[in-house]
């Protein structure tokens, strides 16, 4: 590899496991080498490949529907009324509307929704140092796929243009779809149930499910992911896991506790300390976001 394949990435102990990882499974006279086949690759989304404070860009796009379909709440209402807030939020602004319609409503809004501290499109809120990494993954034979607690059909509505990802590798929790022949011919309608909240040690399982083998590389921000990269660490095959840290208050964020769920870092952190790579976003990535 003669070219900087990770430009934004400084020069530090992060950079050089990555590529010292990739290296190694992708050389055939490497005792590491894994076939592509076999080269999987799972990020979490939010806070690992784009920014996920001062709340997710979904829960964003949900008070936004809610206050165009004359039920207006706030971030504060949420947080007082718990879970139980959020399920009637996500019944109102998610449920009753077929699968093209909420896809429709979901690229119309990230068409003019702006971040409130940067003023940047949320699709520019991603991280330019991980768009390489998937970039400098794909070009080595690796299957990239996304694991996430947001929405399968809200990544879907972007993630294939910002990531390069086809939408069976997007994977999030799921909401309940009911078949119907309606006036234009056979639809989905989204429901009120959620069926599957991608997050914690459900990932593992998502990934069995839509994956069928354990992958060698995992990605993630939070304690969420942990049962992800303890996956992904039992492989027989050499791993790589990465832990993004959020250090940098004054590009992005300094943060350890997701801002919705509540995820922290402790057990991640703890994990990484031993033999995972730590992502400390002030001093590893000379870039946070792409040019825009």
């Amino acid at each position: 590899m003669s070219t900087d394949e990770l430009p934004s990435w400084r020069e530090t102990t992060a950079k050089q496991s990555i590529m010292r990882f990739v290296e190694a499974v992708t050389d055939h006279d490497s005792p590491d080498f894994v076939p592509e086949r076999d080269r999987i690759a799972v990020f979490d989304n939010d806070g690992t490949l784009w920014t996920e404070q001062p709340a997710y860009a979904q829960l964003v796009f949900a008070l936004d529907r809610a206050a165009e379909l004359g039920h207006p709440t706030s971030l504060e209402e949420l947080h007082a009324g718990g879970m139980s807030a959020l399920m009637k939020l996500v019944a109102l602004t998610h449920a009753g509307i077929n699968t093209d319609e909420f896809d429709a409503a979901c690229r119309s809004w990230l068409a003019s929704a702006r971040h409130p501290r940067f003023g940047r499109p949320y699709p520019a809120m991603v991280y330019q140092p991980m768009l390489e990494l998937l970039g400098l993954l794909d070009r080595r034979g690796f299957s990239c796929w996304i694991f996430s607690g947001g929405g399968t059909d809200f990544m879907r509505a972007w993630a294939g243009d910002v990531y390069g990802l086809p939408p069976h590798r997007v994977i999030g929790s799921v909401g309940a779809t009911d078949f119907r022949v309606g006036d234009d011919g056979p639809e989905l309608v989204k429901s009120a149930t959620v069926q599957v909240v991608d997050d914690g040690p459900q990932k593992p399982s998502s990934i069995h499910r839509h994956v069928g083998q354990r992958p060698i590389l995992a990605a993630g921000n939070t304690d969420g992911d942990l049962a992800m990269l303890q996956w992904a660490a039992a492989s027989p095959c050499r791993t790589l896991q990465l832990v993004v840290h959020h250090t940098d208050g004054d590009r992005e964020y300094a943060y350890d506790r997701d801002p919705i769920l509540g995820s922290g870092t402790g057990q991640i952190l703890a994990a990484a300390e031993h033999k995972w790579t730590v992502i400390d976003m002030a001093a590893d990535w000379a870039t946070i976001y792409p040019d825009v």
